[in-house]
C-alpha cells in the first residue's frame, strides 16, 4: 500500500519541486584517492540507483575472485539462457557460447553488457543470487554503509519495489577501493572503445578521449537514475574521483565532472575524510522517472536540449575523437558454427530496460530468446502468413464494409523496437584551451 500511495504521489511532487529544483538537488562528490580526504560534496549520503554504476561492484567481486585464485582471465564463461534474457544494453551471444572473463570484464566495460554481468556472476559465483551476496558481503567490508544490491547489472526491478541503492559517497568508495587493490587492472576502466566482429563499440564515457587527465571508471542511466558517473582523473601526482549522480543528459554530466575535476585539483586541503561523511537519513531514494521519462517533462526535456550552452567544454565533448579498439569474441558453443553476437543498446540501458522477474528464465531446450529482446519466442513453425489482397479487391472489400463495422473503434498496441547505437566516424577532437577556473555553480559546496 505505501509503495502504491509513493508511485501515484511522485508525478504531483515531482511537477511540484519543477525540473530545475531537482537538477539542482543532484549527489555529487570529489575525493583525493591517495588520502581518502573529501574535496567537495553535495547531498553525498542521498540514496540513489546506481543503475549501471553497479558493474563496478561486479567488477570488484571478480577482480577478488581472480585474485584469490578463483578464476582466470582465460576462464571460459558458459553464456545462459538467463543472460540471453536480459534487456539491452546487451552483446547477444547465443545460448551455449563462451566468453573469457579478460574479454567479458572488456564488454562490461565499454558495451555495459547487462547479459555479460549475469554470464561473469555465474561463473563466479554459479548463480546470480549467490553472486548478489557476494556483491553485498564486499560493499559492507569495504565501507558502503548505505548500499543495497540486487542484480549484477544495476537493471530496475518491476515489479517493485526496487531495493537497489546506494549513494555518491559509497560509490566513491567503491571506485577508491578499486584503484588501490587492484592497480594493475586500472587499463580496464579506460577502454575507448572495443571491436567484435564487425562492430565497433564506444565507450559511453564521455570524458576519455576528451577530457586530456581523464583515465577511467563507468557510466549508468535508468529513468529513475538519470544520467550517472564515476570517474577518475590524474594530474600530476595527484589522483582523483568524481561522482555526479542524476544529471538530465551525458553532455551535462560530463561537464559537471570536469568542472569537479577542476575545482578538486585547486584545493589544497580536504574538509573532511570519507568515512567521517556527515550521513543525511532519506526514507526513499530519490526517484526521477517522471523528470527524465514522464510525459509531463517531455516540453521540459525538449526545451533543456536545445538551451545554449557556452561551457568551454562544450565542443570538444561533443566530438567523436579517434578510438583504439580491442579486440573481443564469444567461442561457439559446442557442435555449433561460429555466430556473430547482436549487440544492442544506443546510449546505455533503455529507458524501458528492467530486470526479469526471478524464476521465469526460459530453460535452453525447446525455448530461445531474440537477441535484443526480453521476450522468450516458441520454436513452433510459424504459421504462414495470407497473401497480401491486390489494391482492386482491397478497395472493393472497403466499400461494402457494414456501417456499423466502420463505427468500430479498434486499439492498436504499438510496441516500438529498439535500435542499435551508431558507430563514430573516427574524427579527432577539436583543439581547445583546458578549462581550469571552474567555479562552484551555487558557491560553496554542502557537506
Amino acid at each position: 500500500m505505501t509503495m502504491q500511495i509513493r508511485r501515484l504521489a511522485a508525478p504531483l511532487l515531482a511537477l511540484m519541486l519543477g525540473w530545475t529544483g531537482a537538477a539542482a538537488a543532484n549527489p555529487m562528490i570529489v575525493v583525493d584517492v591517495r588520502t581518502g580526504g573529501v574535496l567537495e560534496a553535495n547531498e553525498a549520503t542521498t540514496p540513489w540507483y546506481p543503475a549501471s554504476l553497479t558493474k563496478l561492484m561486479t567488477t570488484l567481486v571478480v577482480l577478488n575472485a581472480m585474485k584469490a585464485g578463483r578464476l582466470t582471465p582465460q576462464t571460459p564463461l558458459v553464456y545462459s539462457a538467463r543472460a540471453q534474457a536480459e534487456p539491452p544494453s546487451k552483446m547477444g551471444f547465443q545460448v551455449g557460447q563462451t566468453v573469457t572473463v579478460d574479454d567479458a570484464l572488456k564488454m562490461l566495460m565499454v558495451q555495459s553488457a547487462n547479459d555479460i554481468a549475469v554470464a561473469l556472476a555465474e561463473g563466479v559465483s554459479g548463480s546470480v543470487e549467490a553472486f548478489v551476496a557476494e556483491m553485498n558481503r564486499t560493499a559492507q567490508q569495504i565501507g558502503m554503509t548505505k548500499t543495497v544490491f540486487v542484480n549484477p547489472n544495476g537493471l530496475p526491478v518491476r515489479p517493485g519495489p526496487d531495493l537497489q541503492h546506494s549513494t555518491a559517497r559509497d560509490l566513491a568508495v567503491l571506485a577508491v577501493t578499486l584503484v588501490r587493490q587492484h592497480p594493475e587492472h586500472a587499463w580496464l576502466f579506460n577502454i575507448d572503445a572495443i571491436r567484435i566482429g564487425n562492430r565497433i563499440l564506444r565507450n559511453h564515457n564521455g570524458l576519455i578521449g576528451r577530457y586530456p587527465e581523464a583515465d577511467g571508471m563507468k557510466t549508468g542511466y535508468t529513468c529513475s537514475a538519470g544520467y550517472n558517473l564515476v570517474a577518475t582523473a590524474t594530474r600530476g601526482d595527484r589522483k582523483l574521483v568524481t561522482v555526479i549522480l542524476g544529471s538530465p543528459n551525458p553532455l551535462l554530466r560530463s561537464e559537471k565532472a570536469i568542472d569537479a575535476f577542476e575545482r578538486g585539483f585547486q584545493a589544497t586541503s580536504a574538509r573532511v575524510t570519507l568515512t567521517a561523511l556527515p550521513d543525511v537519513t532519506a526514507a526513499f531514494t530519490t526517484d526521477l522517472r517522471e523528470q527524465m521519462c514522464g510525459k509531463a517533462f517531455a516540453k521540459e526535456r525538449m526545451a533543456r536540449r536545445k538551451e545554449a550552452d557556452d561551457h568551454p567544454w562544450r565542443d570538444r565533448l561533443m566530438t567523436k575523437p579517434a578510438v583504439s579498439p580491442i579486440l573481443v569474441a564469444a567461442a561457439p558453443a559446442p557442435g555449433q558454427t561460429q555466430v556473430a553476437g547482436e549487440p544492442s543498446g544506443v546510449d546505455e540501458d533503455s529507458p524501458s530496460a528492467f530486470a526479469p522477474t526471478p524464476g521465469t528464465t526460459p530453460a535452453i531446450a525447446g525455448q530461445t530468446v531474440k537477441p535484443g529482446s526480453a521476450k522468450v519466442h516458441s520454436l513452433a513453425a510459424p504459421k504462414p502468413k495470407a497473401k497480401p489482397a491486390s489494391k482492386k479487391a482491397a478497395s472493393k472489400s472497403k466499400k461494402t464494409l457494414p456501417t456499423a463495422l466502420k463505427r468500430e473503434k479498434v486499439k492498436i498496441d504499438l510496441k516500438p523496437a529498439l535500435n542499435g547505437g551508431s558507430n563514430g566516424n573516427g574524427a579527432e577532437p577539436v583543439p581547445g584551451s583546458i578549462y581550469r577556473k571552474a567555479a562552484p555553480a551555487d558557491g560553496k559546496s554542502a557537506f
